[in-house]
């Protein structure tokens, strides 16, 4: 068990140094695409909840560590991404494709609305606000979309090797 979650949160690590290095260079009308979010969903999905909310929570409170503007605010996310997930796929089977695409809308929805409430309440609510979570809403939408598509179907490779 311990293994799962050293192996879980070396993974979450991977995710957050490609998300603190790279991503930033895939800037888009001054978003950054989360692709810690898709990791999250994924973990949350396949692995046991208390696995998943304990990574989670531990990645972003590193997350929260690389942007400390408003500290604590992606662990709160994060949590509440978790609750909401694990809630959201009780009456789904765990292999349901529908369930899953409609799980990372409904996490990227429940993010950009966060979002708009903490910036708005921080900064004013203003036209430029709304605009810029409306984009960050659609471009983390398709960024989660590829991400936790990719991740699914890694999972289900194996390498086999033989010796002639």
């Amino acid at each position: 068990m311990i293994l799962a979650y050293i192996w879980t949160i070396l993974k979450g690590i991977i995710f957050l140094y490609v998300q603190i290095l790279i991503m930033p260079n895939l800037e888009l009308w001054g978003v950054i695409p989360n692709i810690v979010l898709p990791w999250m969903i994924y973990t949350v999905w396949k692995k046991p909840f208390q696995l998943a909310v304990i990574s989670g929570f531990v990645i972003a409170l590193m997350y929260d560590v690389a942007y400390p503007v408003f500290f604590g605010f992606n662990s709160l996310i994060f949590m509440i991404v978790a609750i909401v997930i694990d809630l959201f796929r009780i009456p789904f089977e765990e292999q349901s494709v529908m369930a899953r695409m409609l799980t990372l809308v409904l996490v990227n929805f429940v993010v950009a609305i966060l979002n708009l409430l903490t910036f708005g309440i921080s900064g004013g609510f203003g036209l430029a606000l709304y605009i810029s979570t409306t984009v960050a809403f659609f471009y983390n939408l398709g960024s989660s979309f590829a991400i936790f598509w990719m991740m699914i179907f890694l999972a289900k490779l194996r390498i086999v090797a033989t010796h002639e």
